[in-house]
């Protein structure tokens, strides 16, 4: 069965993205971020660089090929989540489902923080990163916690603890090679951030 020209479209996009995303990982991780070009880059994916800008803004953006399809995850999960459930009860299933994604790619993933680290432009970019997730948390727990007391409050605490909760555990399993069990962690975390956000802050 042939396939629709929109699915052929699709699909030749999707192999011109890769072919990018791969071709510049072979060039950070043995020519360093900084001394990549976008040009050494078309020329090792063999596209040009108007092809290479309809698919990423800069060379920042090729580090982190997979953070928007990551945040689309997270944000489709945490909004789909029923109601009724505690938020952490939400950000727990949620945390299981992405540790079991990084354990399956911690090569990848050790490899790719080693890179951002390597370079002031990519730590830069990482921290934007997180602020863009830490907005669309407390988007999301703002209509969560909506005709309860402190409501705004709660969601922009809530998600700028996540964030840092994040942060801190990610740090931590990077800094161990991937070795320890990144589920466990993220329940032990997410059970301390729960007891003092209630003593701050108590639901209603």
């Amino acid at each position: 069965m042939k396939k629709s020209p929109a699915r052929l479209r699709e699909h030749k996009k999707d192999t011109t993205r890769r072919a990018l995303v791969r071709a510049a990982n072979r060039r950070f991780h043995r020519d360093g971020f900084e001394a990549t070009t976008i040009d050494d880059i078309c020329a090792d994916a063999g596209v040009s660089r108007r092809t290479f800008f309809r698919y990423f803004a800069n060379k920042e953006a090729l580090a982190f090929p997979h953070r928007a399809e990551r945040l689309e995850r997270f944000l489709e999960l945490l909004e789909g989540a029923p109601v009724n459930e505690s938020p952490f009860a939400s950000l727990r299933a949620i945390a299981r489902e992405f540790a079991r994604d990084y354990a399956a790619n911690r090569e990848q993933l050790i490899a790719q923080q080693r890179l951002v680290q390597s370079a002031p432009s990519l730590i830069a970019r990482e921290h934007e990163i997180d602020h863009d997730w830490e907005q669309a948390m407390a988007r999301v727990f703002a209509q969560r916690f909506a005709g309860s007391a402190h409501a705004e409050l709660r969601a922009r605490m809530l998600a700028g603890a996540a964030i840092g909760l994040i942060r801190a555990t990610m740090r931590y399993w990077f800094e161990h090679d991937g070795r320890p069990d990144l589920g466990a962690l993220g329940s032990q975390a997410l059970d301390a951030l729960q007891d003092g956000f209630v003593a701050v802050i108590p639901p209603g």
